[in-house]
């Protein structure tokens, strides 16, 4: 018998007919382990900002939804329906100034465990009571270098307005704890009659 030897062929060496080496397959290994970690990174990243794009328009859509009914109310009752104090409500029960929107998680230090609620240019009178000024400072509700006229009467002064408004600024706040962690969103209104 002959003996059997092993030689290179035309397409490439004797190693490349034996196939991969074990180093080989462990470096391909290692790299497709570090391509999967990638890919499963931005999937789940995608996911979270896919989280966190809908919870921002659902805090909007609630929003929304509330000016929309605030718009419709009887315009004389909106700071009393949708303040804080349930005693100068106009009639039974007023939304007040807290509210939910579904699907959002009210942040850990909110005291009321609620995400929403409406600021009005107030100050707080004590016992629950809220006064409506025009002296109070917030460019965002229009209310800057002094205030703003909120009863049409040529004056800004420091009487409470809560019955003679013309115009009621508003804005509302949403805050949450999310897929991307606390988030906030607001919406300022101006309303008239």
């Amino acid at each position: 018998m002959g003996k059997i030897t092993a030689r290179p062929s035309a397409s490439g060496s004797i190693r490349e007919q034996q196939g991969f080496s074990l180093l080989e397959v462990a470096i391909l290994a290692v790299l497709l382990l570090v391509a999967i970690g990638g890919l499963s990174g931005a999937v789940l990243s995608s996911l979270r900002l896919s989280r966190s794009s809908e919870e921002s328009t659902q805090a909007d859509e609630a929003t929304r939804a509330l000016a929309a009914r605030m718009q419709t109310s009887a315009f004389a009752d909106l700071f009393r329906l949708y303040d804080a104090n349930p005693a100068n409500d106009p009639v039974g029960t007023a939304p007040g100034m807290h509210f939910d929107v579904r699907g959002l998680t009210p942040r850990s230090d909110d005291a009321d465990g609620r995400v929403g609620r409406i600021v009005f240019p107030i100050v707080d009178v004590g016992g629950g009571a809220q006064s409506l000024r025009e002296n109070v400072e917030d460019a965002r509700l229009g209310m800057a270098n002094g205030g703003r006229d909120l009863n049409s009467d040529a004056f800004v002064d420091g009487a409470d307005h809560s019955g003679d408004y013309t115009i009621l600024p508003a804005r509302l706040i949403v805050e949450w704890t999310g897929a991307g962690g606390d988030r906030s969103y607001e919406l300022d209104l101006l309303l008239v009659p």
